[in-house]
C-alpha cells in the first residue's frame, strides 16, 4: 500500500513500514509494520538518504555519478514531484518483477544542467519486499555521460552490520559467508560479465533491530557496497558495476538502472521465507510458475561425449523403468562435438551420435513413454566451427590482440543485434525440429576481450546483457510449454533476472551430495528451493571422489528439484528397485518438496532442510550428519515451521513405526538423533554423510 501525507509517504507490506521524505529524499523509517499515524516530523533530518551524487558535502559512496557536459561532476537533485502510478512500469529491454501494480514515482532535478532522476518504488505486499529502480533522463541540450547509477540508496541508522554474501567458486556455489563491517567500506560485486560463481548480488546486513536482504534483477556485472562512518549509518548501494561502464546520454535521451528488491525481517528465516515468496509469485513467470517439475536423467555424467542413439535409447528405456518423466541429451549431439574443443555455433545433427538425427532420435524417446530434453550454449562459438569460418566478425574479440579462450571456446559479441538474431533463429530451430519440452541453456565462460565494432567500450558489458535479454525473451515467448533451465558452468548466473525467463536453474556443476548440502543452503537463503536443480550423480562423485548412499543423495536433492545424472543402464537390481521407491516418494510428495515453506536445520554436526505445507499439517525434514566424533555429544536438531498447537505422527521414511509429539516439543525441544550412525554405512561409503528423512503429519482431532 502507497499512501502520501504531504512531504512523507508511507510503504506498507504486511509486516513492514517504510516511510519516506520525498521532499529532502529521505528515509524515515524502514523495518516492522507501524500502526496507522503521520507523526514524523520529529524524525526528519536524520540524514538518511534515499540517492547522494558528488558535489555537496557528503562523503559516503555516491548512488549517481554524471559527468556534465563542461566535465564536472557536480549534481543536486532537488525534489520536483511525485505520483503513485497505477500500473508498474516495464524497465525498457531489461527484465523485472510483476504484479501488485502501484508504484511510487519520485522525481528530482539538477537544475543547472535539468537533467532529471527519476526513483521508483514497488510495493509487494504479500511477500514484505519493495522493488527500486532508477532512471536518469538528459534534459539539457548536450550530451552527458553516466558513470555510475545505483538503483537502490538505502541508508541504514548506525554502524556494526553483520554482512553476509554468499560466495565461492566454481563447483562451490553460493557458500555463506559472514563478516562484521565495523567501519569504512566493503564491495560484494563481479566484473565477469555475469553475476558469477564468486559472488552472488544476494546480500543480507543484520543488526539488533532486524535483518535486511538485497538483491538485483540483473545477470551481468553487479556491485553491492556497504559504506560507513563510525557511530553515524551504513549505506546500501545496489546495482550494476560501474567498473568500465561509461555510458553516454545525448539530449532528450534516458537511461534506467536495473530492479533492485529489498525486504526487512526479524530474522533470516523470516527473511528466506520473504524472499522465496516474492521469488515465486513476482519473478518466476509463464506456464510454469507454480507447476510442479518433472522428475528427469540427464546424460552427462554417465556418457560425457561418449555416446552413441543406442547408448541414449538404453538410458532412456532404463530411466523409464526407474519412474523418470523426462530424459535430457546433453553436450555432444551437435556439429562434430566429441570433445569441447569444437562445433560450438554449429546447431546441426551429429548424425554418428544421434542415429537417423535428433528429431528422430527424440521421438524414439517419446515412444519410451518420456519427454524429451536438450543442451544447448547459444552464447559461444568454438574457433573450430563452421560459423565461425564463416563468421569469424560474430566472436567477442579486440582487434589486433590474442584473444583469451577459457574451455577452447570465444564468446559470441551478443551485442550485435545481427549476432542475436542468429541465436534466435538457430536455437529456435533445434527446439522445434527435436519438439523438446525441455532447453537446458548453458554458459561456460566468463566474459574477456569485450568489444563490438560501432559499440562504446563503456557501454559493451551492459549493451550485451540487453542482446541477451532480447534473445532469451523472444525464444522463451515463443515456447511458453517448454520447461527452461538456466546454466552457468553451474550456478554463474543464478540471479533473479534469469529466473524471469527460466524457472530453475543448474546450482553447481559439484553434483557430491556432501558439497551440495552447504552449496543448496546457500543458494536458498535468497532463492526457492523451486529453482534449485539438484541430482543424484554416480558414486565415488566425478567432482570430489567422495561416496555416498544412494539414500544420502536422494535425501539432498529432495531440497531441491529432483534428478538423476548418471548411467542408468549401471544400476544393479537392487539400486533400480531403491531408485524406483525414490522417485515413487518424490512424485506422491513433489507438491510440498517444491512449494512448501523451506527451513534451514541445524544442530552440532548437523545440517538439513525441512519444508511444510503451507497448511501446516504436513512436513518433510532432511537430516545430515556431517561429521561424528568418538565420545562426542549426542546430535540433536530442533525441527522449524510446524503449528506449535497441533499433536504430530512423525515417522523416518524407509523404517517402520512412527511416534506422536506435538508442534511446540519438536520445535522446541532437541530431539535426539542417537541412531542416525551407522557403522557399516559408514565404513561402505567412506565416512559419507548419514542422513534421514523425517515425515510429519497432523493427527486428525
Amino acid at each position: 500500500m502507497i499512501r502520501k501525507k504531504g512531504q512523507f509517504i508511507r510503504l506498507d507490506t504486511v509486516n513492514t513500514t517504510m516511510v519516506l521524505d520525498a521532499e529532502a529524499a529521505e528515509y524515515l523509517y524502514y523495518g516492522s509494520k507501524l500502526n496507522a499515524g503521520w507523526e514524523f516530523g520529529m524524525y526528519a533530518g536524520a540524514g538518511r538518504k534515499m540517492l547522494s551524487a558528488p558535489g555537496k558535502a557528503e562523503y559516503l559512496d555516491y548512488s549517481v555519478v554524471l559527468e556534465n557536459a563542461d566535465g564536472g561532476f557536480a549534481a543536486d537533485f532537488v525534489y520536483s514531484k511525485s505520483k503513485v502510478l497505477v500500473e508498474k512500469p516495464e524497465i525498457a529491454g531489461l527484465p523485472s518483477s510483476y504484479g501488485e501494480g502501484k508504484t511510487l514515482e519520485l522525481k528530482y532535478v539538477d537544475a543547472p544542467t535539468k537533467v532529471a532522476l527519476y526513483l521508483y518504488y514497488t510495493v509487494f505486499e504479500d511477500s514484505d519486499v519493495i522493488a527500486v529502480s532508477a532512471k536518469i533522463f538528459n534534459g539539457s541540450r548536450k550530451e552527458i555521460r553516466l558513470r555510475r547509477l545505483a538503483s537502490l540508496q538505502l541508508d541504514l541508522p548506525g554502524d556494526g552490520y553483520e554482512v553476509v554474501t554468499f560466495e565461492g567458486s566454481w563447483g562451490r556455489e553460493c557458500q555463506y559467508v559472514s563478516r562484521v563491517h565495523g567501519g569504512g567500506i566493503f564491495i560484494n560485486d563481479s566484473k565477469r560479465g555475469m553475476s558469477s560463481h564468486t559472488r552472488n548480488p544476494f546480500v543480507i546486513a543484520k543488526g539488533g533491530q532486524g535483518v535486511y536482504g538485497f538483491n538485483l534483477v540483473y545477470s551481468g556485472n553487479h556491485k553491492e557496497t556497504f559504506d560507513s562512518e563510525r557511530g553515524g549509518l551504513t549505506r546500501a548501494l545496489v546495482g550494476m558495476n560501474d567498473f568500465m561502464f561509461d555510458w553516454r546520454l545525448a539530449a532528450g535521451e534516458e537511461f534506467a538502472s536495473p530492479e533492485a528488491v529489498v525486504c526487512y525481517a526479524p530474522d533470516e528465516d523470516a527473511l528466506s521465507g520473504r524472499m522465496h515468496a516474492f521469488v515465486s509469485e513476482h519473478i518466476i513467470r509463464g506456464k510454469w510458475k507454480r507447476r510442479e517439475r518433472p522428475v528427469l536423467v540427464n546424460n552427462w555424467e554417465g556418457t560425457y561425449f561418449n555416446f552413441n542413439s543406442e547408448k541414449i535409447l538404453a538410458m532412456a528405456e532404463s530411466a523409464k523403468e526407474a519412474g523418470a518423466e523426462l530424459f535430457v541429451l546433453d553436450d555432444g549431439w551437435f556439429g562434430k562435438r566429441d570433445n569441447d574443443a569444437c562445433s560450438l555455433g554449429d546447431w546441426y545433427d551429429n548424425v554418428e551420435k544421434t542415429g537417423g538425427g535428433l528429431a528422430e532420435l527424440a521421438d524414439k524417446i517419446r515412444k519410451i513413454g518420456l519427454s524429451f530434453g536438450i543442451w544447448v550454449e547459444p552464447e559461444m562459438i568454438s574457433e573450430d566451427s563452421d560459423l565461425y569460418r564463416s563468421h569469424p566478425n560474430f566472436a567477442m574479440k579486440i582487434p589486433g590482440r590474442t584473444p583469451t579462450r577459457m574451455r577452447h571456446q570465444l564468446m559470441l559479441n551478443m551485442a550485435d543485434e545481427k549476432v542475436q538474431n542468429y541465436v534466435i533463429r538457430v536455437i529456435s530451430d533445434v527446439i522445434s525440429r527435436s519438439d523438446a519440452a525441455y532447453v537446458k541453456w548453458d554458459f561456460n565462460r566468463s566474459m574477456t576481450d569485450c568489444y563490438g565494432k560501432g559499440i562504446v567500450a563503456g557501454e559493451y558489458f551492459h549493451r550485451y546483457m540487453l542482446g541477451y535479454y532480447r534473445v532469451v525473451s523472444k525464444i522463451v515467448k515463443k515456447f511458453p510449454f517448454v520447461l527452461f533451465e538456466g546454466c552457468a558452468s553451474g550456478g554463474g548466473r543464478f540471479d533473479l533476472g534469469n529466473l524471469c525467463y527460466f524457472p530453475q536453474y543448474w546450482t553447481s556443476d559439484d553434483t557430491d551430495a556432501r558439497e551440495r548440502i552447504s552449496i543448496q543452503r546457500g543458494t536458498a537463503y535468497g532463492y526457492p528451493q523451486s529453482a534449485i536443480a539438484a541430482h543424484v550423480s554416480a558414486c565415488p562423485n566425478h567432482q570430489t571422489g567422495n561416496t555416498n548412499s544412494l539414500r544420502t543423495r536422494f535425501a539432498v536433492c529432495c531440497g531441491g528439484v529432483l534428478g538423476y545424472e548418471l548411467d542408468t543402464t549401471k544400476f544393479t537390481p537392487e539400486e533400480t528397485e531403491e531408485v524406483k521407491e525414490q522417485i515413487a516418494f518424490y512424485k506422491q510428495n513433489r507438491k510440498l518438496l517444491q512449494f512448501g515453506e523451506q527451513y534451514r536445520l541445524e544442530g552440532a554436526g548437523i545440517e538439513g532442510f525441512m519444508t511444510v505445507a503451507k497448511d501446516k499439517n504436513t512436513a518433510i525434514a532432511g537430516v545430515f550428519l556431517m561429521e561424528r566424533h568418538t565420545f562426542g555429544p549426542l546430535p540433536t536438531v530442533r525441527f522449524k515451521g510446524l503449528n506449535a498447537g497441533v499433536s504430530y505422527e512423525v515417522s523416518v521414511w524407509g523404517q517402520e513405526g512412527s511416534f506422536r509429539a506435538n508442534g511446540d516439543l519438536l520445535m522446541n525441544g532437541d530431539f535426539p538423533l542417537a541412531d542416525l550412525f551407522d557403522f557399516e554405512t559408514a565404513v561402505k561409503n567412506s565416512g559419507g554423510v548419514m542422513s534421514r528423512m523425517y515425515i510429519f503429519k497432523k493427527v486428525k482431532a
